[in-house]
């Protein structure tokens, strides 16, 4: 295992949110500095960190961060350039009523499959998972190097097994619905005038229209509105051929969060820019590109797309011909994905609602790639929490940033042994979620004490 030599380019994607130019960036920068620096060796004279160089411009466009490293030995260098492809600003907000409309409608089935798809194996509990396995195995059977997948002993995994399914199979019983019925609450109080005892009701409930708006909002206009989202896409797109066009880069990492999963893959299908960027290359100058879909929609959005509730590509001159139906379902470039030139790391936590698992089948074959020599799936533990799993991807100095670090470095290699996955980095992982889990479940415990205490209460005449 050694540091790949060179200039490596790293873009940036970001989710849904209301984040700022320079944030995803800062936060992924600082996760990938600390899991590097920490990863010490052990020499004579103690342990001996990689040195790190940083150039940050973060208030740039696009925002970047170089990184300068060094290796543990002093032998060998590589300069990794993190570039942000921000695209929250790329359209305006849709109404909240229309958003709220269009969740319900559109988004609520889906979500139900996705708990049904988690609930079927509650506990999860394998890591590697059965189908991560079976892809190792055929990985083996036709000759493809592989690293290996570190497996945990029986006693490290099951306390959380035990108490991260009770507690995410509760959970996720009771926030589905709960969140839809009020999704659908909220979307009729916005027709309620503000008037008697309702007005402060409903002025605190508007003042959840800007999140509904920049959140949900961000998916129902990317998929409807062809406009802005190919406003979007170019943000991807520009980066990326920015990064094509220098020499001295010698291959390019895409890694994207959530929503940005969605706004990458579209980027890098059939006909698309980059694809024609690439396409005028000489064939020493191609590069490779690594796409890393962290916590991706790519299930979510690429199944609403195909629902029977959205219109479909039928060129016809009484319906308007919708963007999506035209970019997204399309394949996976092949000017992108020849050859050894492609590679898709699919990284989930367990409880991750947002994937509700990895990629699915059909989408890998749609996306025209070699399932065994082109993707990969990794499933993580990040808190075992159905409400933070989708933001602590970035926390995740374990089992999530040396995953990205191997990607950016190559693919096939860690930069050195100690910044890959260790036994003793998985434990600890263990443990950190071990120790939400069990606060959690006090917490629940509590909730469900002072209720049985106040139902009692109230029965006996008490209160």
């Amino acid at each position: 295992m050694s540091l790949s030599a060179g200039t490596h380019g790293v873009v940036i994607v970001h989710g849904i949110g209301d984040q700022r130019p320079g944030d995803t960036l800062a936060d992924f920068s600082k996760a990938l500095c600390d899991m590097l620096i920490n990863s010490t060796v052990d020499s004579p004279n103690g342990r001996i960190p990689p040195e790190i160089q940083l150039k940050s411009d973060v208030s740039g466009s696009p925002s970047s961060v170089t990184l300068q490293i060094t290796s543990p030995n002093g032998k060998e260098k590589a300069t990794w350039i993190c570039q942000e492809a921000y695209w929250n600003d790329a359209f305006p907000a849709p109404p909240p009523t229309q958003v709220l409309w269009w969740g319900v409608n559109h988004n609520l089935g889906e979500q139900f499959r996705s708990l049904l798809k988690i609930l079927r194996d509650p506990s999860n509990e394998k890591l590697p998972s059965e189908r991560e396995t079976e892809k190792e195995e055929a990985k083996r059977k036709s000759g493809v190097k592989n690293a290996g997948s570190i497996r945990l002993a029986r006693r490290a995994k099951a306390p959380i097994v035990v108490k991260s399914s009770s507690v995410s199979g509760a959970a996720l019983i009771i926030l589905v619905p709960l969140t839809y019925g009020l999704l659908g609450a909220i979307w009729l109080l916005h027709f309620i005038p503000s008037i008697g005892p309702l007005d402060k009701v409903v002025k605190w409930i508007r003042k959840l229209d800007p999140f509904i708006s920049s959140g949900l909002g961000d998916i129902a206009r990317y998929v409807d509105h062809e406009i802005w989202s190919a406003n979007a896409r170019a943000r991807v797109e520009n980066v990326v051929i920015g990064m094509l066009q220098k020499r001295e880069i010698k291959d390019i990492t895409i890694v994207a969060h959530s929503m940005g999963a969605i706004v990458t893959y579209d980027a890098l299908t059939e006909g698309g820019n980059i694809a024609q960027a690439v396409s005028q290359l000489v064939e020493t100058d191609r590069k490779k590109i690594t796409f890393v879909s962290v916590g991706g929609a790519i299930n979510r959005v690429l199944t609403l797309i195909s629902s029977p509730g959205l219109p479909k590509a039928k060129h016809r001159t009484d319906k308007e011909i919708k963007f999506n139906d035209l970019q997204i379902p399309r394949p996976l470039a092949k000017i992108i994905t020849a050859g050894d030139k492609f590679y898709w790391l699919d990284i989930f936590a367990r409880r991750d609602p947002v994937p509700a698992g990895p990629v699915s089948d059909d989408i890998i074959a749609k996306a025209g790639i070699d399932p065994v020599k082109q993707m990969k799936e990794r499933m993580v533990i990040n808190k075992d929490s159905l409400i933070y799993d989708h933001v602590t991807y970035w926390e995740n100095k374990e089992l999530v940033m040396p995953r990205i670090a191997r990607a950016i470095n190559g693919g096939t290699e860690y930069p050195w042994p100690e910044a890959g996955i260790t036994e003793e980095k998985v434990s600890r992982r263990i443990g950190i979620a071990l120790r939400y889990a069990s606060l959690i479940e006090i917490v629940f415990s509590l909730i469900a004490l002072g209720l049985i205490v106040f139902a009692g209460l109230k029965l006996t005449g008490t209160i």
